[in-house]
């Protein structure tokens, strides 16, 4: 907690960059994990027995179970002690990884009825599911032997330890050489003391991430040629989950793309020599920013497929889960921003005046007076993103109160049906209600277009 407290109260462009944002991102990582997780029990509680259930949970699990080992050590300045324990995080995140290339290539089997793929979905219907982890630790584990052990295949992990300004104490846990600049920058000895963890890039992280890529690229363009108009009664999907499961895989396509495409780049500057050293710098913040939009890039969209793919299998299954889901994405963008915000007007009142608090201060309150109409645009992507809609005991009340409404009001004998119907339903008061407004606003917004035209 002292730390804390001492990079709060120092906060200028050095210890934002190099610090704060690291520990933003990882505590976003953490809480996209948790989000996942709760999501992937609802997916699964609410039919244990369906195949598509069972997979989809288990790869939204898996997806935060990612997201959270994606920048583990940059939640706290760890100690060089701990290097060993922060190093085993690393095969979280590969066989994660693994197992994701493998989930991302079968999802197409759910939605397809092309002989012998049913195979497919019995195994994910069976108990033999629940061994795909320990399946994925051990392909993962085989890579890494062949690809000459842990260091080599994942790259090693190193820790500069700072109590002063000068040359700082250098370990790593495999014991190679200390490629970084080594000499702790003036600019964070108000932050003092702390350890700087870094990682070296070893030889499966570009056979992993071209994969990962190439099975969501595979898997969207299948969902995209799906004809939408030859869904029938009988499917065992919709037109509307056949698109949040589109926009779910596009979306993480690109946030995906687009950091392996920062990553390639950051590198190819790192070797022509415009860059040199690291990005533990006292004159150049380029490559940590780098390094933690890359970061944000992933766990961003994995937020995003575990909510659209979250709304695709619950919207018929849980009260109201399209409305949680619209609000946790409104919430969460806007926060987002907010961050954005404040960072930018703190490296911008750093660099004019020398004092970046008054940025910060400055951008909190325009957030603050302009909330409503960002967060309205925010409101209309999500509801866009995820359309409204109702399980089957709300579309029965939605259909009672239509009969009852037939002559513009509610008498109290249909009242008392409703309120009987909803408790049959396992309806509250408050979605009653809300079933009620919506019902209204959508009555008159059809009114309206029926005079337009």
């Amino acid at each position: 907690m002292d730390y804390y407290l001492r990079l709060l109260s120092n906060l200028n462009e050095n210890t934002l960059v190099l610090l704060a944002v690291p520990h933003l991102l990882a505590v976003l990582g953490f809480l996209t994990c948790g989000m996942m997780l709760y999501l992937s029990v609802l997916v699964f509680r609410a039919n244990p027995q369906n195949a598509k259930n069972r997979f989809l949970s288990f790869l939204l699990a898996f997806e935060g179970l990612g997201a959270a080992a994606l920048n583990f050590f940059g939640l706290y300045p760890f100690r060089p002690e701990h290097l060993d324990a922060l190093f085993s995080i690393r095969y979280v995140s590969g066989a994660t990884g693994v197992l994701l290339i493998v989930y991302y290539l079968c999802i197409f089997t759910f939605y397809t009825d092309r002989p012998g793929l049913e195979k497919v979905r019995v195994f994910f219907a069976s108990r033999l599911i629940w061994f795909t982890p320990l399946l994925g630790v051990i392909v993962f584990m085989s890579a890494v032997a062949a690809a000459g052990g842990n260091v080599s295949a994942l790259g090693d992990m190193y820790a500069l330890e700072c109590t002063e300004v000068g040359d700082g104490e250098t370990s790593s846990y495999g014991g190679t050489e200390f490629p970084f600049d080594s000499t702790c920058p003036a600019p964070l000895a108000s932050v003092y003391p702390l350890t700087i963890m870094k990682i070296s890039v070893g030889a499966l992280q570009p056979i992993i991430v071209p994969l990962l890529a190439l099975s969501l690229l595979v898997s969207t363009i299948y969902l995209y040629r799906i004809d939408l108009n030859s869904i029938d009664e009988d499917s065992s999907f919709d037109a509307s989950e056949i698109r949040a499961m589109r926009i779910g895989f596009l979306a993480k396509l690109i946030f995906s793309v687009g950091a392996t495409i920062l990553i390639i780049m950051a590198d190819s500057l790192l070797k022509s020599g415009v860059l040199m050293g690291s990005d533990v710098r006292k004159d150049s913040l380029f490559m940590s920013l780098f390094h933690s939009t890359t970061l944000f890039m992933n766990i961003f969209g994995s937020f995003m497929l575990g909510v659209l793919f979250a709304y695709a299998i619950l919207k018929q299954d849980v009260l109201g889960i399209d409305e949680q889901l619209r609000k946790t994405f409104t919430g969460t963008i806007f926060a987002g921003l907010g961050a954005i915000l404040f960072i930018t007007g703190t490296e911008i009142m750093e660099s004019i005046a020398g004092v970046g608090w008054i940025g910060a201060v400055g951008m909190g309150s325009v957030l603050y007076v302009t909330r409503k109409p960002i967060l309205t645009t925010i409101s209309s992507v999500s509801n866009r993103l995820l359309p409204e809609a109702h399980t089957k005991e709300e579309q029965a009340y939605l259909e009672l109160y239509k009969f009852a409404m037939q002559d513009g009001f509610i008498t109290e004998k249909e009242r008392a049906m409703l309120v009987m119907q909803a408790k049959n339903y396992g309806l509250s008061e408050t979605r009653m209600e809300y079933l009620e407004s919506w019902h209204d606003e959508n009555s008159l917004l059809q009114i309206d277009l029926d005079l337009d035209e």
